[in-house]
């Protein structure tokens, strides 16, 4: 019987040992397909590669920018993003402002974020004003994303955009850069913009700027019909130390929005006291439901009660449970010796 079972196995070895052969290396497979006289053989076969991570792809994926068909240079183009090809940049730059599928100007776009590449910037400047908007969306966050202050001029000017999408992405990008010199336009929009997510992006990017000019506009901010203006007014003040807008931090840890609260424990980590914010921002930890709140939460208290020198509390004594032996006593007499 057991050579029987022997036998059995190796036959089962031989008949899946092709297939098991058959399947060979992934990568090495995906990259026989990249020729393939198929176009969707090739663009399955360079969206694996840049899945794959493995930076032995670059080379073989970059002819195939140039390839005829547009599925297959996007997600080439997505690829060598992902992988990071830092030589391929120029190339994708190239594609960002002469392709002519807006599907591929867009995934250049965003790879050419992926990759860093400062010289990139003025193909992104150029994209700005692509006759696409999600184009001109992508273009604008990767400016922000490569810190590329040479752009800030441009994306000042596409702060008047009638598209309120790009308004918000300039925004958001010059608050990135930290570009100082848009503080003013910032603080217009902050002021006069109609849309209050866009008004609550321009007061982010103050915040990120760390730019006291911009206080007593800041200040005038914590009035703003919209909570998520407030806060985020209230957060710019904090990042530069002021803690005038401590009152809506406080008022905000009662809000139903999570998100709200966990805004309002970050600006009480920052200036709170312990007179108002402590007793709060701790009582508010307590009650918390939410389990991503109530983490945020808890590192808002540790950060708080350092900047204020509040010591933890002590820890009770563990007691025993209920029924349980009690130890013996040291002074115990010890058991009288029986006769056998």
């Amino acid at each position: 019987m057991a050579i029987m079972r022997v036998l059995i196995l190796c036959c089962f070895s031989l008949i899946l040992a092709p297939s098991a052969w058959a399947q060979g290396d992934p990568f090495q497979d995906a990259l026989g397909k990249l020729n393939h006289s198929d176009p969707m053989v090739r663009r399955q076969a360079a969206q694996a590669l840049g899945e794959m991570r493995n930076p032995s792809a670059a080379s073989p994926l970059i002819p195939l920018l140039s390839d005829a068909n547009p599925l297959v240079r996007e997600v080439t183009v997505t690829s060598l993003g992902m992988l990071r090809v830092q030589e391929a940049s120029g190339r994708i730059a190239a594609a960002l402002v002469q392709d002519k599928s807006p599907a591929v100007r867009q995934a250049a776009a965003i790879a050419l974020a992926y990759i860093g590449d400062p010289n990139t910037a003025m193909a992104l400047g150029t994209a700005l004003k692509d006759s696409e908007p999600g184009v001109r969306y992508s273009a604008a966050r990767t400016l922000g994303a490569i810190r590329a202050s040479s752009a800030a001029p441009a994306l000042m000017e596409a702060l008047k955009d009638k598209d309120p999408e790009m308004r918000r992405a300039a925004a958001a990008a010059l608050g990135l850069m930290q570009a100082r010199e848009a503080a003013p336009a910032l603080q217009d929009m902050a002021k006069n913009e109609a849309d209050p997510s866009i008004r609550a992006e321009a007061v982010r990017a103050l915040g990120q700027m760390r730019d006291q000019s911009s206080s007593s506009n800041l200040m005038a901010l914590l009035g703003d019909p919209q909570l998520s203006v407030r806060l985020q007014a209230a957060l710019a003040l904090a990042q530069v130390g002021d803690s005038t807008g401590v009152p809506v931090a406080l008022a905000a840890l009662k809000e139903r929005e999570p998100m709200y609260r966990q805004q309002a424990a970050n600006i009480l980590a920052l200036v709170g006291d312990e007179k108002r914010a402590w007793p709060a921002l701790d009582a508010a930890w307590a009650a918390e439901a939410d389990a991503a709140t109530k983490a945020n939460m808890e590192h808002a208290r540790r950060q708080l009660r350092q900047k204020l020198g509040i010591k933890e509390p002590a820890k009770a004594p563990a007691t025993a449970p209920k029924g349980a032996a009690k130890p013996a006593s040291s002074n115990a007499k010890p058991a009288k010796k029986t006769s056998p």
